[in-house]
């Protein structure tokens, strides 16, 4: 019970390095609580893109701030890419470091931002995700929300379906990002997760599942208790006991 309440009381306040509080906040980060909170009250835009092809094996980020007109406008892209865990790449005295990803920054000029902006709204990102979809972990699916002219918006955009196959902001933010690490390369779509694999695959497979449903807010159920969020393998195993 303790511990349910620690996983879920968490809030997210943006991305983090620490590999810890980001699987704490992941639920909140994903329905961007922490940009709703000052939706209509900042004057500048805000989104949010995130990228899952498998939690267990890559996600990434990108957290797009937006400039007040009256500095000029632009936004900062803050993009960070997270992949399984390569002892290669291990520091010996930060345990965490491997798990952590890779991070970059990139500044946009306002004629840049307004056309990745139209490339959005090109791709119906500012339109609401299919009612009643359920995404799960071992899935591929970007999510985007964000707060645009203090309105909040939520998109889903799955794969395999047309919301993935035609959005325009793919190659665009490919050039944006300044992580060096491409996206990884998409199953055959009759290939792709559909569900999250059975207990048994779970059990053999290690690491952490769950599934989520969109609605056009955003995640259904409270951020705070994991509402109607099925997380399942160890995670699950440690809420039952």
């Amino acid at each position: 019970m303790a511990l349910a309440a620690l996983l879920g009381g968490c809030a997210a306040f943006g991305p983090t390095d620490n590999p810890i509080a980001r699987k704490l906040t992941w639920f909140s980060y994903l329905n961007g609580d922490d940009l709703r909170v000052s939706c209509g009250k900042e004057g500048a835009d805000r989104f949010r893109m995130v990228f899952n092809a498998d939690y267990n094996r890559h996600v990434r980020t990108y957290d797009i701030i937006g400039a007040p007109v009256e500095s000029g406008g632009g936004a900062k892209i803050e993009a960070r890419v997270i992949e399984a865990t390569d002892l290669a790449r291990l520091n010996p005295l930060d345990p965490l470091s491997a798990a952590r990803g890779r991070t970059a920054t990139l500044q946009l000029n306002p004629g840049q931002f307004a056309s990745f902006i139209g490339r959005l709204r090109e791709s119906g990102a500012f339109e609401p995700p299919p009612d009643g979809l359920r995404l799960p972990s071992n899935g591929i699916y970007w999510l985007i929300n964000g707060c645009r002219g203090g309105q909040w918006f939520f998109s889903a955009h799955p794969y395999p379906s047309g919301r993935f196959t035609d959005a325009r902001f793919l190659e665009p933010l490919q050039l944006l990002d300044a992580t060096g690490i491409p996206l990884p390369t998409l199953p055959d779509p009759d290939d792709a997760p559909r569900s999250l694999p059975s207990a048994h695959e779970q059990a053999e497979g290690g690491g952490v599942f769950f599934e989520i449903q969109v609605a056009d807010r955003g995640l259904v159920g409270p951020t705070a208790t994991f509402g109607d969020w099925l997380p399942s393998g160890a995670l699950a195993d440690l809420l039952n006991r």
